[in-house]
């Protein structure tokens, strides 16, 4: 008869007490592996609104538009536009290129004068590359060729702007001169942070660059990749092209500038990680109780193996490899009420409510993460070893007169 088996039957000897151990220790890998998958569901929609909301994967802009702000429109702008495009499109690992031109102005409509954050994109380019297309809620998103604009749902509501409506754009043009241009609001856009609601309005590309006299130039062109696990690469290879083309761009990968997305990880990572370690003492003292009323009952078994001759770290070994085995087969039940839960969770269909600074909520969902419940089985086990261990090693060490005398 090999340990194992021995292992496995000093587990089941006590059914109630292991049961309940097994219990405690299936929740905690229950909640360890939906932590995790919650977690990795939050990241994995943090990144691709902040890719899809205009960054792209890779970004490219004059080197000082990444440190500086501009004093004027368009101080930082990026001419020959055509030109780089070219090059961009002409990559193979490119997808979708995306040139955008940021600018600041009024917008009036019926009386009332506000200022907004304007954006003049690629109609087209943007419903293949970007998420905000998919935002407007009432009317059409832009056509490049007409004179129209999309406004967010709080800005329509402060000028009580409706779709159709006449709206005149005042900007300062990239030599410091005002010009301004009428407009229809052909869309409007349901824009989940509040602020920016109050504040957006995409034009076509064609129309901010009449608006601000500033032809064949934008801010910054964002690059979606069709393999964006290479994105170091690839921005690489382009800054390098374009430079054999005569235009030379600062470059930066959606990481280095999605700083929302950054500090969120942090956050999530600390509480998370605190969270995970309260479990796992949780779990420890727990299943310790367990197994020391389960050595306490078997010190005169213990007694009895050291005259005959078994070693301290023998009998010490033994109740390690029980508590790592009760251990295995309690995240494997565990693994089981995670997948049903994660299942359950996940046709629900639950709304949270919006986070920080937003308008709207989000559907729940959870992720089947296999390194989340490998990390949680391997916690589980060493934490049932740890907790076997102490008491297991203490029994062992005893006189064996007092082992065989105790009651």
């Amino acid at each position: 008869m090999n340990r194992l088996t021995i292992a496995w039957r000093n587990i089941t000897r006590n059914h109630r007490r292991s049961l309940l151990t097994g219990g405690i220790v299936a929740f905690g890998f229950a909640s360890f592996a939906l932590a995790g998958g919650f977690m990795a569901q939050s990241f994995d929609g943090l990144r691709d609104n902040a890719i899809r909301s205009g960054l792209g994967h890779v970004q490219f802009a004059d080197a000082r538009a990444f440190d500086q702000s501009e004093e004027t429109t368009l101080q930082f702008g990026i001419g020959q536009t055509g030109k780089a495009m070219e090059v961009l499109r002409a990559d193979p690992a490119v997808e979708v290129v995306m040139p955008r031109v940021e600018f600041y102005g009024l917008v009036s409509a019926g009386g009332r004068s506000l200022p907004f954050a304007g954006i003049g994109v690629d109609p087209e380019a943007e419903a293949r590359g970007s998420n905000i297309p998919k935002s407007v809620h009432q009317g059409q998103w832009l056509d490049a060729k007409a004179r129209e604009v999309v406004i967010g749902g709080g800005l329509a509501k402060a000028l009580n702007a409706r779709l159709g409506s006449s709206v005149t754009l005042l900007a300062t043009t990239s030599d410091g001169t005002l010009n301004a241009i009428d407009a229809t609001v052909r869309g409007i856009a349901d824009i989940s942070i509040k602020e920016l609601s109050e504040r957006y309005l995409a034009l076509p590309l064609p129309l901010a660059q009449d608006l601000l006299s500033a032809p064949d130039t934008v801010s910054r062109i964002s690059v979606i990749l069709k393999e964006p696990a290479h994105e170091p690469e690839a921005a690489a290879r382009l800054v390098q092209q374009l430079k054999q083309s005569g235009v030379t761009l600062g470059v930066k990968i959606w990481r280095e500038l999605a700083v929302f997305y950054q500090q969120v990880r942090m956050l999530y990572l600390a509480i998370f990680g605190f969270m995970g370690a309260v479990l796992l003492v949780v779990v420890f003292l727990s299943t310790a109780n367990a197994t020391l009323m389960s050595v306490s009952e078997r010190t005169r078994e213990i007694g009895t193996l050291r005259a005959l001759g078994a070693r301290p770290r023998r009998i010490t070994s033994s109740f390690i490899l029980e508590g790592a085995l009760l251990g295995l087969a309690s995240s494997v039940a565990g693994a089981v009420l995670s997948l049903l839960i994660t299942f359950a969770i996940n046709i629900s269909n639950i709304e949270m409510p919006p986070p920080p600074g937003s308008v709207k909520g989000f559907i729940i969902s959870v992720q089947i993460i296999p390194s989340a419940y490998l990390a949680a089985a391997t916690a589980m086990m060493i934490t049932l070893a740890l907790a076997s261990f102490f008491p297991a090693r203490r029994a062992a060490r005893a006189p064996i007169v007092e082992s065989l005398a105790h009651v």
